[in-house]
């Protein structure tokens, strides 16, 4: 009896399958010759269609696999992983759901092994029984692989990465991200407490938050934007961000990739170069100043006819040592500059010590 249900389903399936074809015949050269894997499967699983694609990808030709669902078995070879996949579907099935954008690895006849994105929807006769299912699958093997390239390359490079759902919450983080906060991927994912803990003093934070929320509604993205954190350590640092806001095609907030640069060194850097250039005017300034006077002294003396050739001598050989002076703390100035800063770029390690 069940035999006789099995053979009449697919029968029926078959009946529907051609008489649609049938009817439009021109569509089933479409599908056959379609650049995505289309089979139509009795309500059993067996294959009763399986098209030119679905071929090409999983390396089983329509002879194989027609009037059976052993196929199944061998794009899943390992049973455990089946039995997940079949879980997922029979509980589509059950709820009368179509399964959309499912995804699962197969195994094709070659040996390779191939994501598929599957979209399967059931096929009901008028009496509103199922006939049969279509499944519709898409061979994404190269975008998941460029995509773990991708998400590889971004976790691991050396700025801080984020993505940002749009009410903040933290979906990425990378481990340059981790490295200059002391937050975990783990801590952060899935909310968006993190920001309060990075800016704990609540004025600055406002502060901080206004000027974001101000910028970004006016020109959709931020570049530069400096601020600093607290690290989970209790650090301060300071970070250079850039943002930019993710739009769907409607128009609507995705989301905000946050790319942040911390200068925290650099800025200290700068200060320090700033007060040695500051310390060093002041050092300079007593020495050239005497000089000066000393010159414009002499200048006087030899309009007035008061100075000898010895003494005027004499004079430009003081004036000599003075500017002697000036050059030895120069020379100690540069060198205390090029050992105080390591970090410093080689033209500006090299233009000092000229």
């Amino acid at each position: 009896m069940h035999n006789h249900n099995h053979h009449s389903n697919e029968n029926r399936a078959q009946f529907a399958f051609e008489n649609a074809s049938i009817t439009a015949g021109f569509y089933e050269t479409l599908l056959m010759n379609a650049n995505v894997w289309i089979a139509f499967l009795d309500p059993k699983g067996c294959v009763i269609v399986w098209n030119k694609a679905a071929e090409d990808i999983s390396g089983y030709t329509e002879s194989e696999v027609r009037g059976s669902r052993e196929v199944w078995k061998k794009l899943y070879p390992d049973p455990p992983y089946r039995e997940v996949v079949t879980q997922k579907i029979d509980d589509a099935i059950q709820n009368r759901q179509n399964l959309e954008n499912f995804e699962t690895v197969i195994h094709t006849k070659g040996g390779k092994q191939k994501e598929i994105s599957w979209n399967t929807r059931e096929i009901l006769a008028e009496d509103g029984e199922i006939t049969g299912y279509i499944t519709i699958g898409r061979d994404i093997t190269e975008v998941v692989s460029l995509g773990k390239k991708f998400r590889t390359l971004l976790m691991n490079a050396n700025v801080w990465i984020a993505f940002l759902d749009a009410e903040t919450r933290v979906e990425v983080w990378n481990s340059a991200a981790e490295e200059i906060s002391g937050f975990t991927a783990e801590e952060v994912t899935g909310s968006n407490d993190i920001w309060k803990k990075l800016y704990p003093d609540p004025e600055y934070r406002k502060d901080v938050t206004t000027k974001i929320i101000d910028i970004i509604s006016r020109t959709k993205d931020l570049e530069n934007f400096e601020s600093r954190i607290h690290t989970k350590d209790g650090h301060e640092k300071i970070i250079s961000w850039n943002t930019r806001e993710l739009d769907s095609d409607e128009g609507k907030t995705l989301g905000f990739i946050l790319i942040g640069r911390d200068i925290t060194k650099e800025k200290k850097l700068h200060a320090e170069i700033i007060e040695y250039i500051g310390e060093s005017a002041m050092r300079l300034k007593n020495p050239v100043e005497v000089i000066k006077n000393n010159m414009d002294e002499i200048i006087t003396r030899l309009e007035n006819d008061e100075c000898t050739t010895d003494d005027l001598i004499l004079q430009i050989k003081i004036q000599t040592k003075n500017a002697e002076k000036i050059i030895e703390n120069l020379y100690e100035l540069n060198k205390a500059v090029s050992l105080a800063f390591e970090d410093m770029p080689p033209e500006l390690k090299r233009y000092l010590s000229e």
